[in-house]
C-alpha cells in the first residue's frame, strides 16, 4: 500500500471550463474522501493482522506503532487534533466551529497540500489559538518505504512548517512509524504524536452507520454503530479525555464537530493543543 494521498483527482483529466462548478467541486471532495477511506481501511486491517501475527515486543522493536499511546491522559483534557488538510471545502467551516466554541485544535497537514492551499494554511495561523503540525509531505504508508524515500517524505514536509517557537510535534500517516523515522524527526527536534481516541469518522457513512468489521477494527460499541457523535464522547469518558483523531476530509467530522465539542464542555472537558505541557508524557 505504498499509494500515496494526494489531491484525489490530481492524475485524472479535467473538463474543460472557465472555472469549476460547484457540483465539480463536491465531485471531487467525494472522490477525495473516498480514497482515503480506502487507505486507511488498508492500514487498519493490517494493523490488525500484524497484532494477531506478531509478539508486542517485536512490534515495539520495530517501532511500528507510535500512534498508541500507552500513557493515560491527564484527566479532564481533550486535544481535538485534524489531519489531512488544509481542504478546501472543510478548513475554513472547522476554524468556524472552533472559533464559535473559543477552543484551541492542532492541524496535522500534509505538506502537497500546503503547497496547493497556502492561503488556508494562513487562516489556520492567523486563527491564532490553533496550531499546525506536519503530517508527512504526500501521506504514504512509511511502512512500505525505503529510508531514502522516508527522508524524502519528512524533509520536505517539514520544509513546509512555519516558523515558530512553540512544539514542533509529527504524526505519521495512518500512525505507520518506522524506527528510521523516529531517529530522523527526533534528530529535528520533532515530537511523535500519536491519539488516544479515534474518532474514526472515515468509517461511519453518510447515514452515520459503521459496517460491523470496521466497529470491531474501530472499537465502536454495538449502541453506537449508528451514533458518531456517541462513539466518539464514550471513548473520551472511558480515557478521562486525551488526545482525539479526526480527519478534515471527512464529513462525518465537519457535520458534528459542534455536537462532540458541545458535549464535552457539558462533560467538563478543557480543551488544549497538542503542545500543552500536561500532555508532554504522550508524545514520543
Amino acid at each position: 500500500m505504498a499509494a500515496l494521498l494526494t489531491d484525489g483527482l490530481a492524475a485524472q483529466p479535467e473538463p474543460i471550463s472557465s472555472a469549476p462548478t460547484a457540483e465539480h467541486e463536491a465531485t471531487h471532495a467525494a472522490h477525495h474522501e473516498y480514497l482515503h477511506t480506502q487507505q486507511i481501511q488498508q492500514a487498519h486491517l493490517k494493523r490488525l493482522v500484524e497484532r494477531l501475527t506478531k509478539a508486542p515486543d517485536t512490534l515495539r522493536e520495530q517501532c511500528r506503532f507510535e500512534s498508541d499511546i500507552a500513557t493515560p491522559p491527564p484527566t479532564g483534557l481533550v486535544a481535538l487534533t485534524f489531519d489531512d488538510g488544509p481542504d478546501e471545502a472543510h478548513t475554513e467551516q472547522i476554524l468556524k466551529v472552533l472559533a464559535e466554541h473559543d477552543i484551541p485544535a492542532t492541524f496535522f497537514m500534509i505538506g502537497v497540500r500546503m503547497e496547493k492551499y497556502p492561503e488556508l494554511v494562513d487562516k489556520v495561523r492567523a486563527s491564532k489559538r490553533n496550531m499546525i503540525a506536519s503530517h508527512s509531505w504526500s501521506h504514504p504508508n512509511f511502512h512500505a518505504l525505503s529510508d531514502d524515500v522516508q527522508k524524502t517524505e519528512i524533509i520536505k514536509g517539514l520544509e513546509q512548517m512555519p516558523a515558530r517557537d512553540d512544539l514542533k510535534v509529527y504524526r505519521y500517516p495512518f500512525g505507520n512509524s518506522t524506527c528510521f523515522g523516529n531517529a530522523l524527526l527526533h534528530e529535528q527536534g520533532y515530537r511523535i504524536v500519536g491519539w488516544h481516541v479515534d474518532s474514526c469518522d472515515w468509517a461511519f457513512d453518510r447515514a452515520g452507520s459503521v459496517a460491523l468489521h470496521e466497529a470491531v477494527s474501530c472499537g465502536v460499541a454495538a449502541q453506537n454503530r449508528n451514533n458518531f457523535v456517541g462513539h466518539v464522547i464514550d471513548a473520551v469518558h472511558e480515557r478521562h479525555g486525551g488526545i482525539v483523531l479526526m480527519h478534515e476530509i471527512h464529513g462525518n467530522t465537519l457535520a458534528h464537530l459542534g455536537e462532540v465539542i458541545d458535549a464535552l464542555l457539558k462533560g467538563g472537558y478543557t480543551f488544549v493543543r497538542v503542545d500543552d505541557p500536561r500532555l508532554a508524557p504522550a508524545l514520543r
